[in-house]
């Protein structure tokens, strides 16, 4: 199958992304996140777009899979250099989930949450996750951020065991939609974040985060990360995008990982 992404078409269309970046464009690829990283490391400039039309091997956090079938999803991968310490390198990875999030609201669908730290939820279901994996010196990060999105699939384009906790752009608002356009809102909205959190830091955009969220300060939250389970009360976010939980016993816990569930408390 030809792909709908056609490389200097991209280039002309995102060309207020960044003027002059690259778009490397795939019909088919085992990964957009493994060739971007491997641009990185060759020393590829920031703002290169790595564009594929079909994963075999989309990849989520902790080695999960992303299902990307041909022609219907967005499996976008990006090559930045940030001005931020490698500390701070998840703040992108958040600041493109709330543009993804507020691309889907400018579409009309106000049932939009972020689950944090990576995914992008309509209503209970899953749409699109993120994952950024970082490399660099101290003092310096290089990093990439993929994003896979679901945009044009039906319910029969899922696998059973992903039916009932996904949907996509067309489900949830009833009709289809033009992925380049789409992904050219989606730039522009993401180069705005991207360069307010570099020039201004990530105050702002780490409100607009939080507002977005599926649960809120106060709520009981469940986290596992790294074998260990951790509960407590949502407290807010700190500074680098960190999860603070209030575990009651007068400690605030910061939580930079883990994947977290609603959790009620007595």
């Amino acid at each position: 199958m030809r792909s709908g992404w056609n490389a200097d078409a991209l280039a002309r269309r995102l060309a207020e992304w960044r003027p002059g970046a690259r778009v490397v464009c795939f019909d088919r690829i085992e990964s957009t996140n493994d060739k971007a990283l491997e641009l990185l490391e060759a020393g590829e400039p920031e703002g290169t777009l790595v564009v594929a039309d079909e994963q075999t091997r989309g990849r989520g956090r902790r080695g999960r899979s992303w299902h990307s079938p041909a022609g219907l999803g967005l499996y976008v991968s990006f090559v930045l250099r940030p001005s931020l310490a490698p500390a701070d390198a998840p703040l992108v990875s958040l600041t493109l989930a709330v543009a993804v999030a507020e691309a889907i609201v400018g579409l009309g669908c106000d049932k939009v949450r972020l689950k944090w730290p990576n995914d992008i939820l309509i209503g209970s279901r899953k749409v699109g996750g993120i994952l950024a994996e970082a490399r660099g010196d101290p003092g310096r990060t290089g990093l990439i951020a993929g994003l896979g999105l679901n945009v044009n699939h039906t319910a029969g384009d899922f696998p059973e065991e992903l039916a009932g906790n996904s949907t996509s752009l067309r489900l949830s608002t009833g009709h289809s939609w033009d992925r380049m356009r789409w992904l050219s809102d989606l730039l522009s909205r993401f180069e705005q974040g991207y360069g307010a959190l570099q020039r201004r830091g990530a105050g702002e955009m780490l409100a607009t985060f939080e507002r977005l969220m599926s649960f809120t300060r106060g709520a009981g939250v469940r986290i596992e990360s790294g074998g260990e389970v951790r509960q407590g009360r949502f407290a807010g976010l700190g500074s680098a995008g960190e999860l603070l939980l209030d575990t009651g016993s007068g400690k605030i816990l910061s939580c930079r990982f883990g994947d977290v569930q609603c959790a009620r408390m007595r």
